[in-house]
């Protein structure tokens, strides 16, 4: 019935079978079945034995509700619905979705569930399919008291409902499709022609047409009907907002670079959040349209979004397979929840926060409770960014390795060489740990390389085309050269970070790096800090730059430019220090020339190492005049 995903035979056979075997299914189900062989034809078939079914999905969940009163949640894969109590952990009805024609064939269709969403009572819940088709279903009994064939010409992604309040009294639900529709539906009491019981009906009353494919549509909490809006998110990457009394548009929000895949409202309704494909969850307010902040975290798409009654809190469940916890308003990451061993794809929040719900591809349903302790997203943030940086660590080998590389001395296959290297393995190391700083130094310096070598193409390109004119400075190299570009990158990373940054860099922009430091050494321009970071980038890289044959001729220009160079830089710090030592001598013949002291001059050019020349001189000087 399933895909076979592993077999045993066992020690056993059945009456009359030729062999016993025992097999894994892809849907959580484990047969026991026996090959018999037919004493005419001598054919030999299968028959099923045993069949062994857990409570669990056969495939990924798609879509999780969660009742009012937080007792009961209904969690739906691709062909099948499972009610659960969420007290007892137990799964209470499992219901196989079809079609009123086809339950009378013998073979019947099971619906693709694709949304579900429990329905004022918590007696009956609404399944949005594949297909197109919305069906009521009863939890008591499990079966479809209603169905709306072609609800849809497409599928149906998204369902929500919008509960009663004093002034209106009726149910209203909307449904998104891919046919590019919002469908509104009423909600009202059908009975049943052979049993005579009452059960809930969905009347279409209004349609409103969309540009593209609807992903996402959500019901604002307002009460007012005149403030309620509902919020419709398109295959276009935009999130459209319309007043549910008359459909009349109200904003349009964009700024997702993919779709939005989930949106959710406050209950204050002040404010909207949205997380979509491109990773990204961004934070809305309702009163203008104007985004808030933009949240990034997630490492794939996120699939679904909730907010936590009467706060600004919010949960998000992505691909990435974790589960975020966030501060809508300090725009902050609160908690990392992972668990999922694939990923995540919906989720429930209780009414009280107290806990959250939520499945995935892995066909697990997760309860995440709130407990007491104490929460400091700061820490958070750095535990997260260490066990980062510590995988990069493993996975390069440790601050040693990384040296033994850089001297080229990795020789695995030589267990002697190996042994020698731990046995000379120095007790100190240089500080290439890396931390937030140094990263964003780092990629700050790449990022300044790269427009760089794009503003030498374009000038490049400007002077075949109009030779003889002169360029306008780009604004995004604040008017300069590359080079002097360069220069200023360098110049902003802070001393103490500058060595782990450049140990960032990777060998394509060692060597524009490289071309740069030549073009500014030329010029005289920062001397020292370029010598610095040539020196450093060939003592750290020294293996790899010179087995590019490439770099055989820029290093012996860099080696010929930083000797020429530090060279007239030690003359002028010579020349200075000579000039500065006669102006300090002429300044203490002139101070002294009226003036007659008892004590002995000191030699201000002793702790400096220039010897006591100056300081004598001075003393017989004084001694003179006063014999005078």
């Amino acid at each position: 019935s399933s895909k076979i995903k592993g077999f045993l035979f066992p020690p056993y056979k059945e009456k009359g079978a030729l062999l016993t075997v025992i097999c894994a299914l892809a849907s959580n189900e484990l047969e026991v079945r026996k090959l018999v062989e037919e004493q005419k034809s001598k054919a030999v078939t299968s028959e099923k034995v045993l069949a062994m079914d857990m409570y669990g999905h056969p495939t990924g969940i798609r879509s999780i509700a969660l009742s009012s009163d937080d007792n009961h949640a209904c969690t739906v894969s691709k062909s099948i619905l499972k009610v659960w109590n969420v007290a007892s952990r137990s799964c209470i009805r499992s219901i196989a979705p079809t079609l009123e024609e086809n339950q009378s064939k013998k073979k019947s269709s099971t619906l693709y569930g694709l949304c579900v969403v429990f329905l004022p009572g918590n007696t009956h819940l609404v399944l949005g399919t594949r297909e197109g088709h919305l069906l009521v279903v009863d939890i008591a009994s499990g079966d479809v008291v209603f169905e709306e064939e072609d609800a849809h010409e497409g599928a149906i992604w998204c369902v929500d409902v919008r509960n009663p309040n004093p002034q209106q009294q009726n149910v209203t639900l909307v449904t998104g499709s891919a046919d590019k529709s919002v469908k509104f539906w009423d909600l009202q009491a059908h009975q049943d022609e052979e049993s005579g019981a009452v059960h809930p009906m969905v009347v279409h009353t209004r349609t409103l047409k969309m540009t593209d494919d609807v992903v996402a549509v959500r019901y604002s909490h307002s009460h007012d009907p005149s403030k309620r809006m509902v919020f419709v998110s398109t295959l276009d990457s935009n999130i459209k907002v319309f007043f549910d009394d008359t459909l009349k548009f109200f904003l349009n929000l964009y700024g997702h670079k993919l779709p939005a895949l989930a949106l959710d409202a406050s209950d204050d309704d002040t404010i909207l959040a949205s997380g979509g494909a491109d990773k990204s969850i961004k934070i809305w307010g309702l009163d203008f349209g104007d985004t808030h902040r933009t949240l990034h975290g997630h490492g794939d798409s996120i699939t679904d979004l909730r907010f936590v009654k009467k706060t600004h809190y919010f949960f998000t469940t992505s691909k990435d397979g974790t589960v975020r916890y966030w501060d809508g308003d300090r725009f902050d990451q609160i908690l990392l929840l992972n668990g999922h061993s694939a990923e995540v794809n919906s989720l429930a929040v209780s009414r009280t926060g107290a806990f959250v719900l939520t499945g995935g591809m892995d066909r697990q349903v997760r309860i995440w409770e709130r407990t007491r302790d104490m929460v400091f997203p700061q820490e958070e943030k750095e535990r997260a960014l260490e066990k980062v940086f510590d995988k990069i660590d493993r996975d390069e080998g440790g601050s040693a390795a990384i040296l033994r590389r850089s001297r080229g001395d990795n020789d695995e296959d030589d267990e002697q060489a190996e042994d020698m290297e731990k046995a000379d393995e120095p007790q100190s190391e240089a500080a290439v740990k890396r931390s937030i700083l140094s990263v964003a130094s780092g990629d700050r310096i790449m990022e300044c390389i790269e427009r760089a070598d794009q503003e030498l193409k374009e000038s490049a390109a400007f002077k075949k085309s109009q030779p003889g004119k002169s360029r306008t400075p780009n604004l995004f190299l604040l008017g300069m050269e590359p080079a002097p570009y360069v220069l200023w990158a360098l110049r902003s990373v802070k001393t103490a970070e500058l060595e782990q940054s450049l140990l960032i860099l990777p060998l394509s922009h060692i060597e524009r790096l490289v071309y740069y430091i030549i073009v500014l050494l030329r010029k005289g321009q920062g001397v020292e800090l370029c010598s610095k970071v040539a020196i450093f980038l060939v003592k750290t890289h020294q293996n790899q730059l010179i087995a590019n044959r490439t770099l055989n001729t820029p290093l012996r220009e860099l080696k010929r430019l930083v000797k020429l160079r530090l060279f007239e830089s030690r003359n002028v710090v010579g020349f200075n220090l000579a000039a500065m030592k006669a102006i300090s001598k002429f300044a203490a013949e002139q101070k002294n020339a009226n003036f007659v002291s008892d004590q002995p001059q000191e030699d201000i050019w002793a702790e400096l190492g220039f010897g006591s020349d100056v300081a004598a001189a001075l003393q017989g000087d004084g001694r003179k005049r006063t014999k005078r």
